[in-house]
């Protein structure tokens, strides 16, 4: 499984396999949490070429390209999910979920709402069962 981290001392994000080493900076990088966040975009033919910006707690975690799932590893807390796409309205519905012990694994998909003027990128929490394998 590949794993979406952000580095803690320089902020860099990448996706690993592993605990390791940061490809920026050398600082070590750990995906041993309790938690963990995964997000799924949906395929659409709308958007396709354009990746989501995928925010947690207003920082920056990466892009999500069509039909792609991200898994990020969080220490328990509380987080709020934001997604933009570039182009496109900065609305957004946030979502925000808790990581504890009674809950380590939170589900979202994401996918694009048709408007009349402007299209909007949707986050959604979703049951583990309907994630794609």
């Amino acid at each position: 499984m590949t794993y979406r981290i952000k580095c803690a001392s320089c902020g860099a994000v990448m996706n690993v396999n592993e605990s390791g080493k940061c490809a920026k900076c050398g600082a070590d990088v750990n995906i041993d949490q309790p938690g963990m966040l995964k997000v799924y975009r949906m395929g659409n033919v709308v958007g396709v070429a354009v990746g989501f910006g995928l925010y947690l707690n207003d920082q920056p975690i990466g892009h999500i390209g069509n039909k792609e799932t991200v898994c990020i590893p969080l220490p328990y807390g509380t987080y709020k999910l934001h997604c933009r796409s570039a182009g496109m309205s900065k609305k957004c519905k946030d979502i925000t979920f808790t990581l504890s012990p009674e809950e380590t694994l939170v589900c979202a998909k994401v996918y694009i709402k048709m408007g009349f003027w402007r299209n909007s990128v949707v986050p959604e929490r979703v049951a583990p069962s309907d994630m794609p394998e």
